[in-house]
């Protein structure tokens, strides 16, 4: 359980000085080998990745496809971390690149974390970890590395140019790649090895009428749009799941002055579903105001919207409140779950501080490709589909466009005596 408004933390303590201490003095991190850290490189220019580095990984596979022989799954991976650390600069704390590295280090040390209850559980994973400096160019430096071909999966960076950098690298040299935080754009390099772990917003529109499908009181369904991207996404998501579904929605556009009373239904058997998929907050608030009158006579409603919602300068909760609304996230940090409890304390035991807000995502998404590579080895990609994994504060669920992996798991949270809570 959180509260609906959830802040960014404030660096707690010396942080940023216990993250030194764990890059430079190298915590151990497998169940035979230590943490790998390697000093930040001069910039270089940009080289084709495939002429970087003999790949003899690929001409052994070559040679096993030749003589039929199946891959061995070996209990000895090796992950690289690419995340900009940014050791070589000090940086203000009121500086926006201060949050930065604070997530940084909250989601390394989850990483941490994950590798240790891999550990427990007899895999072997060693890290090698690269400062990236949020560079392109020290990024690329770090991919002529010898070692980097012979990774078993490549996490980071997080901006989108080294990513890019790194995305290509990994695709010559078949190794998967993870984007920690983004969501695959147009931007993107086409990798058919590459992982998005954010979901994209069509995997939302889709959750949604998944839900409402499953609904028995289902009443009208008052789509509002406000015809930017992010609704047009959602919508394309929505339509792909309802197809000739029983849905039928009654589409309006955000305008002031709004009376959608005569399109509700008054009913102690059917909820009148509100649908509001943006992420612009004056447009929100103004159409959640827009209902006082029907919440005053009591019709029966539920709004749904996006998790950006929660970062709102001046949420309207009470209207959250009576409207039961209902938003659609990829990450939930439900606190008041046995499992996130377990996960605070084996974090605070192991770092000495309490974790911050990315920490659990890296402990989520180690926990998972580290039992993707346990079970099915250097060959999980072709074995995650289809496949869903739980995790404390994220799941995933893949699936292929032709483009990317992107992950499809969406979580619904409602809105409860003042805090979201994750219905299934």
């Amino acid at each position: 359980m959180i509260l609906a408004l959830n802040h960014q933390r404030q660096l707690s303590g010396n942080k940023i000085f216990f993250l030194l201490i764990l890059l430079l003095g190298g915590i151990a991190c497998s169940a035979s080998r230590h943490t790998q850290v390697l000093g930040n490189e001069v910039n270089v220019e940009v080289s084709p990745a495939d002429t970087l580095i003999p790949d003899k990984r690929k001409q052994e596979k070559e040679i096993k496809d030749q003589m039929g022989v199946k891959p061995e799954v070996i209990n000895d991976f090796h992950i690289a971390l690419l995340l900009p650390f940014s050791l070589h600069k000090d940086i203000l704390p009121s500086s926006k690149e201060y949050k930065v590295i604070e997530s940084v280090s909250d989601y390394y040390q989850g990483v941490l974390l994950a590798l240790e209850q891999l550990k427990k559980e007899g895999i072997i994973a060693t890290l090698h970890v690269y400062d990236t400096r949020m560079d392109s160019l020290t990024t690329v430096s770090i991919l002529r590395k010898p070692e980097l071909a012979s990774m078993d999966l490549i996490i980071g960076p997080l901006d989108h140019p080294s990513f890019a950098a790194a995305s290509s690298f990994a695709k010559s040299y078949e190794i998967p790649a993870v984007a920690p935080f983004a969501m695959f754009d147009a931007k993107s390099v086409h990798n058919p090895l590459s992982y998005y772990c954010s979901p994209s917003l069509e995997a939302y529109g889709s959750c949604v009428a998944t839900y409402l499908i499953k609904q028995k009181n289902l009443g009208p369904v008052l789509y509002f749009s406000d015809g930017s991207s992010t609704d047009k996404s959602f919508k394309k998501g929505f339509n792909a799941v309802q197809g000739a579904s029983k849905i039928k929605l009654i589409e309006r556009k955000i305008v002031s002055g709004m009376e959608p009373n005569g399109l509700l239904k008054k009913s102690d058997s059917l909820v009148n579903y509100v649908l509001i998929p943006s992420d612009a907050e004056k447009m929100v608030n103004m159409t959640l105001r827009s209902f006082k009158v029907a919440e005053e006579e009591a019709y029966p409603l539920q709004v749904i919207g996006l998790d950006t919602w929660l970062n709102f300068r001046d949420p309207e909760m009470g209207h959250w409140a009576k409207m039961n609304a209902i938003v659609a996230t990829a990450y939930f940090e439900a606190d008041s779950t046995t499992d996130y409890a377990q996960f605070f304390s084996a974090f605070k035991s192991m770092h000495n501080i309490p974790p911050g807000d990315y920490a659990l995502k890296g402990y989520d998404q180690m926990l998972h490709f580290g039992n993707a590579l346990f079970t099915f080895g250097k060959a999980f990609p072709a074995n995650l589909f289809e496949t869903e994994f739980d995790g404390v504060g994220m799941d995933f669920y893949w699936k292929n466009t032709g483009k990317a992996i992107q992950n499809q798991a969406v979580r619904l949270l409602q809105y409860q005596d003042f805090h979201f809570k994750h219905i299934k």
